[in-house]
C-alpha cells in the first residue's frame, strides 16, 4: 500500500529503528537505502518528538552538500505485534505554513495528494479525503450512497469487486470516472479489502491516481506521430535523415521514388556511397560542418546525385541540423527537390543561345566582309580589330570610372559590333576606295561620308529591333570612330567624352591596325613606329585612357599582329593571350 502513495512513508519499531520506507523517500531525499537503515543520523533529522504533536518543517541534508526541506508528521500505532511509529514525509513548497496536527490519522488521510476512499460492498462511501472530492468534482463531504454512479462503465466496478474477493487486492486498474459536467476522468485504481474483527470482508479502500492528462497527452502524441509519419511520407520533397557520421537513418517515400532504392537497401548505408555524384564533390560530413558553421542550415543548388541505375540527377538541397532538448546535434536532414528537368532544359537553352550567338557573330562578320569585299585582307583585319578591342576594353575594366559600365557582356557586344565600323564603305566608289595615290579634297570628303552612311544604316536596323542590342554599339562606332579627342575629327566634330566610349576604343584599335597593315596607298609600318605615332596622339587624337591602356598592353598588340601574319599557328589566339592582358592600374592618370 505505502509503495503506491505519492508521499514518503517510514515505519519505525518500538526501539526507534527504521524497519520500512517506501521508494518515494529515496527519490525525495537522495539518500541510499544503507545510509537510511544504518545509524541514527537520518532519524535525527525527522524531529520525531515534535512531529508527534503536529506537522513540522525539517531539513534533511542531500548528497550534494545542500539541504532539502520537508513537512513531517509522526504518529504511533499499536498492533498485534507491538508498537510502531509511522512517519509521513512530504516535500515543502516555499514558506509553506504548518497546520495544527489534529488527530494524526485524520491529518494523514486528509493531506495525502492522491484520492483515497473507503466504501462498503454496497457502494456507499464511508470516508474520503479532499483529493477524492477534487477528482470527481463534488462538494467536499458530500454523501455518496452509490459509488457506481461515478463509474462511466459499471462493468469496471463489478470486475474490480470480483478481483478483490479473489485476491484481496488489485493494482493499477485503468478506470473511467465521471467528473463535473459528466466529463470523463481516467484513473489508475489500486484497492485492498477491509476485514472486520472476525475476518469477514466488509468493504474496501481505494487509492486513485488521475491519469487523464497523461492519457490525453499520449493520444495527442500518437495522433501527432501518425500525422508526422503521414506528412513525412506524402511531402513532395525528398527527405533523408543522416547521422553525423554520414549513415542513413530514415527517408521518405519521395526519396525512394527519386533514387530508386528500397528502404531496406538504404537504412544504415553510407550516404556518399549511394548518392555522391563524383569524387570532386564534397563529402556529406564536410557539408555537415558547413551546416554547423551556418547556424544549423546550408543550401546548395544544382547538386549532382547518383541514382541506383547509375544515372545522374540534379537537386536543390537544403541541409539542417536536428538537435535534442540539450541542444546537441544528433542528426541532419537532407531535403531535396529534383531539378534535373529544369537543369537539362537550361543547358539546352544555353546551348541554343550559344549557337544563336555563334551564328549571329558569323553572320555579322560575313556581312562586314561583304561590305568590304574589295579588300582581300578584310577577314584578318576584322579579326584583329575584335582582338585589339577586347584587350583595350578588358584593360580599362579595372579602373573605377569604368567598372560599373564595362561588363563582360559589354565587352562581348563591343567586340561583335566593332567589325561594323566601316560598313558604310560599301557605298564608296572603287575609284576612291582603292586609289593607290593621295586623295583629292573632294575624294577625301566623299570617303568621309562612310561614317555617316554606315551609322544611318545601323540606326535604321536598330530601330526595327525595338530594344537595345549590340547594334546600338555598332551604330555609335560607325558614326563616331573617326572623331578626335580634341574635336577635330568627323562627322560631327565631337570632343572628349562627348564621343561614345565604344567609338573611342575602336578608334585607337582601327588606327593601330591601319598603321601596321598594307593599304593601296601605303606600306605597313613597324610596331615601334606605330606605338610612337599613337603615343604622340595622346590627348589630341585619342582619349588619354585609351592610350594608357594601349601602352600597358602594346606587347599583346604586337603578338596579335604577328599571329595573324601566318596562315597556320600551333595555338589559338585565346591560348596565346591567356593571362597576358594587363589591367590599367587605378592610379594611372588620364592626362
Amino acid at each position: 500500500m505505502f509503495e503506491e502513495f505519492s508521499d514518503g512513508f517510514i515505519i519505525l519499531n518500538h526501539g526507534g529503528e527504521i524497519i520500512f520506507f517506501n521508494e518515494v523517500v529515496l527519490r525525495q531525499t537522495g539518500w541510499k537505502s544503507k545510509d537510511i537503515l544504518t545509524g541514527g543520523e537520518f532519524i535525527a533529522h525527522l524531529k520525531l518528538e515534535q512531529s508527534r504533536s503536529g506537522e513540522q518543517l525539517v531539513e534533511i541534508p542531500d548528497p550534494e552538500g545542500g539541504a532539502r526541506r520537508f513537512l513531517t508528521v509522526a504518529f504511533d500505532v499499536t498492533g498485534d505485534n507491538g508498537h510502531y511509529t509511522l512517519v509521513r514525509l512530504r516535500e515543502a513548497v516555499g514558506a509553506q505554513a504548518l497546520a495544527g496536527a489534529g488527530e494524526p490519522y485524520a491529518q494523514l488521510f486528509n493531506n495525502i495528494g492522491d484520492a483515497l476512499l473507503s466504501a462498503n460492498l454496497r457502494g456507499r462511501v464511508l470516508a474520503a479525503n479532499p483529493a477524492f472530492y477534487k477528482l470527481v468534482e463534488r462538494p467536499e463531504g458530500e454523501t455518496i450512497e452509490d459509488l457506481g454512479e461515478l463509474y462511466v462503465y459499471k462493468e469496471e466496478l463489478e470486475d474490480k469487486l470480483l478481483r478483490l474477493l479473489e485476491a484481496d487486492a488489485v493494482y493499477n486498474l485503468e478506470t473511467h470516472l465521471y467528473g463535473g459536467d459528466r466529463l470523463v476522468k481516467r484513473v489508475l485504481d489500486t484497492s485492498w479489502v477491509v476485514h472486520d474483527s472476525r475476518g469477514v470482508v466488509t468493504g474496501y479502500t481505494s487509492q486513485l491516481k488521475d491519469i487523464s492528462y497523461l492519457r490525453n497527452l499520449e493520444a495527442r502524441l500518437m495522433i501527432s506521430e501518425r500525422n508526422h509519419a503521414l506528412l513525412f511520407d506524402t511531402i513532395l520533397s525528398s527527405i533523408i535523415i543522416v547521422d553525423p557520421g554520414g549513415l542513413i537513418l530514415n527517408w521518405n517515400y519521395t526519396a525512394e521514388q527519386l533514387y530508386g532504392y528500397s528502404r531496406e537497401e538504404v537504412m544504415g548505408a553510407e550516404f556518399d556511397a549511394l548518392f555522391r555524384g563524383s569524387a570532386q564533390r564534397p563529402t556529406i560530413t564536410s557539408i555537415f560542418e558547413l551546416v554547423e558553421q551556418n547556424q544549423g542550415r546550408y543550401l546548395e543548388a544544382e547538386v549532382p546525385r547518383r541514382r541506383k541505375d547509375g544515372s545522374t540527377i540534379y537537386t536543390y538541397a537544403s541541409y539542417s541540423s536536428i538537435q535534442n532538448t540539450s541542444g546537441e546535434t544528433i542528426a541532419f536532414s537532407v531535403i531535396e527537390k529534383d531539378l534535373t528537368e529544369r537543369v537539362n532544359l537550361e543547358r539546352k537553352l544555353k546551348d541554343s543561345f550559344d549557337r544563336i550567338k555563334e551564328t549571329q557573330s558569323a553572320a555579322i562578320l560575313g556581312f562586314a566582309k561583304l561590305t568590304e569585299y574589295r579588300d582581300k585582307d578584310t577577314g584578318k583585319h576584322l579579326r584583329r580589330i575584335r582582338e585589339y578591342v577586347r584587350v583595350l576594353a578588358s584593360s580599362l575594366k579595372g579602373r573605377p570610372m569604368y567598372r560599373d559600365y564595362i561588363s563582360d557582356r559589354y565587352i562581348d557586344d563591343l567586340c561583335l559590333s566593332s567589325v561594323l565600323h566601316d560598313v558604310g564603305k560599301v557605298a564608296i566608289e572603287d575609284s576612291i576606295l582603292l586609289k593607290p595615290g593621295k586623295l583629292t579634297d573632294p575624294e577625301f570628303t566623299r570617303i568621309k561620308d562612310h561614317s555617316r552612311m554606315g551609322g544611318d544604316a545601323l540606326r535604321d536596323v536598330d530601330r526595327e529591333l525595338k530594344r537595345e542590342s549590340f547594334l546600338t554599339l555598332g551604330k555609335e562606332i560607325a558614326y563616331y570612330h573617326h572623331e578626335r579627342w580634341d574635336g577635330k575629327g568627323y562627322p560631327e566634330g565631337r570632343r572628349g567624352e562627348q564621343i561614345p566610349l565604344s567609338a573611342r576604343i575602336v578608334a585607337l584599335a582601327d588606327v593601330y591596325d591601319a598603321l601596321t597593315s598594307d593599304r593601296p596607298y601605303k606600306k605597313a609600318m613597324g610596331h615601334e613606329e606605330s606605338v610612337k605615332i599613337i603615343t604622340e596622339g595622346r590627348g589630341t587624337q585619342f582619349d588619354p585612357d585609351m592610350v594608357d591602356a594601349f601602352l600597358a598592353n602594346q606587347e599583346v598588340f604586337d603578338r596579335i599582329r604577328l599571329f595573324h601574319e601566318f596562315e597556320e599557328q600551333p595555338h589559338t589566339i585565346e591560348q596565346l593571350l591567356a593571362g597576358q592582358v594587363r589591367t590599367l592600374p587605378e592610379e594611372a592618370q588620364g592626362a
